[in-house]
């Protein structure tokens, strides 16, 4: 039965002379109440708990639990003893102990997902009585733990033109910086590099430029202000046939996840190309065209890879690879389906590559 429909029923019981239900029902998580809470903040978890009886009841037990979905683990439980409640209409607030949040440092997905749990037990209250509608007893509620200060860039753009043209031509960069964390952040410094990597060049530093982000917003901001931004860095001329590196970057003091804070953009010569590379990378189109994503990455020695796809929450979609592979150049495709062949939904998502110390992160936009 529908916890609504338990709730009419139980104005009705309480109408009908000599009844004598037992109900109640806990009906609000009112703290915390939104969707998302602060790391290492604490908090005082509260419930809505309501008599729709016409019996006050005595000595019950109301728990509050916190479970971290990713782990499926339970972080935090505690129990109140409700002394009294009224009959019909009677509603009550029942605290817990404190509980404070873990947040998480993760490249790819700097949250933490709860489940909040609230629930009574009333048990048996006399001879063949019990509680009448236990569907309503139960309350659920999911909240994203965010870390208080943490922005990062999460991608580059070459103006379009992927990859670069003839050398001589003049490219315009774009970095998108998202803020994860649980405040608006100001005046946030955005450092974009580009290294030659090519072979003899001893990853020599050929443009450095600085933008400032003047101001991004939190997603749980309740007036829907932007969270995400882009900076756009002044023209860099592409030299030709080299191996190149763009790594964006931002260098906000006292963020709480320097791991997230970067991406970096790997350029293949040609010549590089045709001999054995000499550093990890991962290249993957923007856009998935024809349920076709094709992926290109290198090996520069015998190493263990893993190439996983997830979607823009962080969970887990599928595995593309995982095994050894000898140095070289490597291709492969994810055919836009999940782990047990579903179609996956239009939008944006994670191809993640792990080698060694070597991680990347890469974006594809699938739309059906």
């Amino acid at each position: 039965m529908k916890p609504f429909l338990c709730v009419i029923l139980g104005v009705i019981l309480v109408l009908s002379v000599g009844y004598g239900a037992h109900d109640l029902t806990c009906y609000e998580m009112i703290e915390p109440g939104g969707d998302y809470v602060q790391a290492d903040s604490a908090i005082i978890p509260k419930l809505g708990i309501a008599n729709l009886g016409d019996e006050a009841e005595l000595n019950f037990p109301v728990e509050f639990l916190a479970i971290n979905q990713e782990e499926e683990d339970t972080v935090f439980a505690d129990t109140t003893i409700v002394d009294y409640i009224m009959p019909y209409p009677d509603s009550i607030e029942v605290e817990f102990e404190e509980w404070v949040p873990e947040g998480l440092c993760d490249a790819i997905f700097p949250f933490v997902e709860y489940e909040l749990i609230g629930f009574l037990r009333l048990g048996e209250v006399g001879p063949d009585e019990s509680d009448h509608c236990p569907e309503n007893d139960t309350i659920r509620h999911n909240v994203a733990c965010l870390l208080t200060h943490d922005v990062g860039v999460v991608g580059i753009e070459l103006d379009g033109c992927w990859p670069p043209p003839d050398p001589g031509t003049e490219i315009t960069i774009t970095a998108t910086v998202e803020n994860f964390g649980y405040h608006m952040e100001h005046d946030i410094p955005v450092r974009c590099e580009i290294r030659d990597r090519s072979h003899g060049a001893n990853d020599s530093l050929i443009y450095l430029n600085r933008q400032p982000v003047f101001i991004i917003d939190w997603r749980g901001n309740p007036d829907d202000n932007p969270y995400t931004t882009e900076i756009t860095f002044p023209v860099w001329t592409y030299p030709g046939d080299r191996s190149m590196s763009i790594e964006c970057l931002t260098e906000m003091e006292g963020d709480d996840c320097p791991d997230n804070d970067f991406e970096v953009l790997d350029i293949i010569s040609v010549e590089e190309a045709r001999n054995a590379p000499r550093i990890f990378g991962l290249e993957v189109p923007r856009k998935m065209t024809e349920d076709n994503c094709s992926i290109r990455f290198t090996v520069p020695h015998s190493s263990w890879v893993k190439l996983d796809v997830f979607d823009v929450n962080g969970r887990w979609v599928k595995s593309i690879t995982n095994d050894i592979f000898e140095a070289g150049h490597y291709s492969c495709s994810w055919n836009g389906c999940d782990a047990a062949g579903r179609k996956a939904a239009t939008g944006v998502y994670l191809i993640r590559m792990q080698a060694d110390e070597f991680k990347a992160v890469r974006k594809v936009v699938v739309v059906n």
